[in-house]
């Protein structure tokens, strides 16, 4: 038995917020942010907006477009670093809020912004093992509402905007309807490195902060806030993410050149053009939002995902690659081949 993607859903809020804009807040330029970042423009939520009315979204279209009832769906895993609240995540809100949904595990997972791979390895291992037929992955984040919109802190602030995305991943029984999506998972590679833990960290709150998990102190510090070690995640991205590309082709017998379409997080613009470089393909065939959507976090490749289906960048017959790099550092790649075609 396989796993399959059948159907893809996105959503973004409607708030557009520019470089002009953010620039008045971050003490720099619009130019500067676009430079150092190859963002142009993002999505922030609303203040009545959340992570998990995100996902609720993303999920009813990923539904719609794979023909899928919510009675159908046996399991749901959705993925953020930016739930509603602290306890419980945001599956179960999203559960909730599916009319007819039945009462299915509903988990999540948090392994920043290479999620969609972990959530597709446990899917795929539910399916796979006969656990659930259908089950429904989502990745959402309203990351603009903890940003630190300071001087000090643009580096990392410019880059985050807010979104999420979905897929419908079903067992290979279940044949799609005319014309439908099914793009197999025929491999994923997922590695951590703790080692690098702490240069991408939001530190509060949390039980190793001393006597207590957040304190006004901790607060005024700006613990709460996220930190990056820049360099660091760019150089180690680069070459975790090509590595990992070269090993899942290899040892699946195909090159990268038979690869049509690759599907990476859109971690930064620049990232994106020196992996493209790294892995010797032209960046025609990199799928790319981040000029427009900014940095999503655990949405970021869902939300590429979905667009490339949208734009039918992925062809019957052809291979795809999905690369993802998170905090952790988390990273890996999926190897995928599609097998039918629809428009969302």
């Amino acid at each position: 038995m396989s796993c399959y993607i059948r159907g893809v859903g996105a959503f973004v809020p409607d708030r557009v917020v520019t470089n002009t804009e953010l620039a008045s807040f971050l003490g720099t330029t619009p130019d500067w942010i676009e430079e150092n970042s190859g963002i142009r423009e993002r999505r922030w939520v609303r203040h009545n907006e959340s992570a998990s009315s995100l996902a609720i979204e993303a999920v009813r279209n990923a539904s719609r477009h794979a023909g899928l009832s919510a009675d159908q769906i046996d399991y749901l895993i959705a993925c953020t670093l930016s739930p509603d609240y602290q306890v419980p995540g945001i599956a179960p809100f999203v559960q909730r809020a599916l009319v007819g949904c039945r009462s299915i595990p509903a988990i999540d997972i948090r392994t920043g912004c290479a999620a969609i791979l972990y959530g597709l390895q446990i899917a795929r291992g539910l399916i796979e093992s006969g656990a659930a037929r259908f089950v429904v992955c989502c990745g959402a984040e309203a990351q603009s509402k903890g940003l630190d919109l300071r001087p000090e802190s643009r580096e990392i602030s410019m880059l985050f905007g807010d979104g999420a995305g979905a897929l419908v991943l079903a067992a290979e029984q279940d044949e799609p309807r005319s014309g439908g999506l099914s793009i197999r998972v025929e491999d994923i590679l997922i590695e951590t490195d703790g080692n690098f833990a702490e240069d991408l960290l939001v530190r509060v709150p949390g039980s190793a902060n001393g006597d207590h998990w957040l304190s006004e102190d901790q607060l005024e510090r700006g613990l709460h806030r996220g930190s990056m070690q820049g360099r660091t995640v760019i150089l180690q991205a680069v070459r975790k993410l090509a590595e990992s590309a070269y090993r899942v082709a290899e040892r699946n017998g195909i090159s990268l050149d038979q690869i049509a379409t690759f599907i990476p997080h859109q971690a930064n613009g620049n990232l994106l053009r020196k992996l493209s470089k790294k892995l010797g393909v032209s960046e025609s065939r990199v799928v790319m939002n981040v000029d427009r959507l900014g940095n999503t976090s655990g949405a970021s490749a869902f939300l590429a995902m979905e667009q490339a289906v949208r734009e039918q960048r992925i062809e019957a017959d052809s291979y795809s690659m999905i690369l993802a790099f998170g905090a952790g550092f988390t990273w890996g790649a999926a190897l995928c081949r599609c097998y039918g075609r629809s428009r969302v």
